[in-house]
């Protein structure tokens, strides 16, 4: 049940995020708008409060006063906490849960997904071929493990995500012949040549999988992803 909700909390997040981004500048018209009305009601109460002379008359314009101030400071939080979300939360946002995700879409932004010939000429391969697709030496490729590679339980996985403008990076993992592919984790800062995280692969069969880093910049352009052959034997 936990999982379940953790899932379900990451895919809600997925689909709001893309929205605030879209619409950030409406929000803020909307906001600002809304905002108005207890803004000139708090003036009121002010100026009915200063003006007051009797005890009752000055406690009730006290009261308009507070009531319209909360409202007031409650619509600018949540003007402050857009501008947070849009700014900061979203374009280092990862998928860090572990679960299978569909291909066809990443943050509700269109995606470029490996030709299905290039898929299958990947899947077609020997493992112990070297072969690479779409990795660029000094932006974005795996270091360790190379392309090829065999590896064991846990693996210690090195790369370089070094692009203009760096939003988030991910890397998923999919059996060989599949078009399904899992998240393991992801990240905001670049790493160069340098480690990014772990993959756990004991729950895995052995066999031939592919290994994909995928990067997107601050302003949701998806850079197409890296993807070697590995094949796990534990």
């Amino acid at each position: 049940m936990v999982g379940c909700n953790a899932g379900q909390s990451v895919i809600a997040m997925e689909e709001l995020l893309p929205f605030l981004q879209k619409y950030e500048i409406w929000i803020y018209v909307f906001l600002g708008a809304v905002a108005l009305f207890p803004l000139l009601r708090l003036i009121s109460a002010w100026r009915l409060w200063q003006g007051s002379v009797f005890g009752l008359e000055r406690e009730i314009a006290q009261r308009r006063f507070s009531a319209q101030l909360t409202v007031l400071l409650l619509l600018v939080m949540f003007i402050f906490m857009e501008f947070v979300i849009v700014s900061f939360v979203a374009p280092g946002y990862p998928q860090m849960a572990s679960f299978p995700t569909a291909t066809l879409d990443l943050l509700a932004t269109p995606t470029v997904t490996l030709p299905v010939a290039a898929e299958a000429t990947i899947a077609a391969a020997p493992t112990g071929q070297v072969l690479k697709e779409n990795c660029t030496p000094g932006q974005i490729e795996w270091i360790f493990p190379e392309s090829g590679a065999e590896v064991g339980a846990s693996v210690q996985l090195k790369g370089t995500v070094n692009v203009t403008n760096l939003g988030f990076y991910k890397y998923e993992y999919s059996k060989q012949g599949e078009d399904l592919w899992t998240t393991i984790a992801g990240g905001a800062q670049p790493p160069v040549n340098s480690e990014i995280g772990f993959w756990n692969t004991s729950q895995l069969d052995n066999g031939d999988y592919l290994l994909r880093l995928v990067v997107i910049d601050n302003q949701n352009n998806l850079f197409p992803a890296c993807v070697i052959p590995v094949r796990v034997a534990h």
